[in-house]
């Protein structure tokens, strides 16, 4: 377990770049907007357009890996944060339509930032093993799998009364 110090160290430095993030998105997803930039174009000619996109699709995808990898603090800091559920969903919708300029892997962790913040759309094989419920659950599995039935040694009558002729 993470000592008290240790913790709180994480904690601010998680709410700094959570909230620098949610600012991040909401700056340069209002100028992608502003400029008609649509879900799955073309890169756009401005340079400015570009730097604007390649924050907002880094910034979604590091908000990603922080709430994967952080989901207890991650959520004791969003819950102050208003609409950050939905602005995050219009963001994940928005970065996974660049298909073709994201890697397979940050795909498949939008894939599973998408099951983490949008309960609806969980399967039921969804766990986050960074949650300390799982890990608690999983702790709880592997100690009554140690159990092992005790096995009486030595000689013993058998169950049934035999009668012998």
């Amino acid at each position: 377990m993470l000592d008290r110090e240790d913790y709180a160290k994480r904690f601010d430095l998680l709410k700094l770049a959570l909230k620098e993030i949610i600012r991040v998105i909401q700056e340069d997803g209002e100028n992608l907007r502003n400029n008609e930039l649509a879900e799955g174009s073309a890169l756009p000619k401005n340079p400015e357009l570009v730097d604007s996109l390649a924050r907002y699709l880094e910034n979604t995808c590091f908000f990603g890996e922080l709430v994967l990898h952080f989901p207890d603090m991650a959520y004791r800091i969003l819950k102050g944060v208003d609409g950050w559920r939905d602005l995050l969903i219009r963001a994940l919708e928005y970065t996974r339509s660049f298909v073709s300029i994201l890697d397979q892997k940050s795909l498949e962790m939008l894939g599973l930032l998408e099951q983490e913040i949008d309960e609806g759309k969980r399967t039921d094989s969804y766990v986050n093993p960074y949650r300390e419920r799982a890990n608690e659950s999983s702790k709880s599995k592997e100690t009554k799998k140690k159990k092992k039935a005790n096995i009486k040694k030595g000689p013993q009558l058998s169950g049934g009364a035999k009668t012998e002729l």
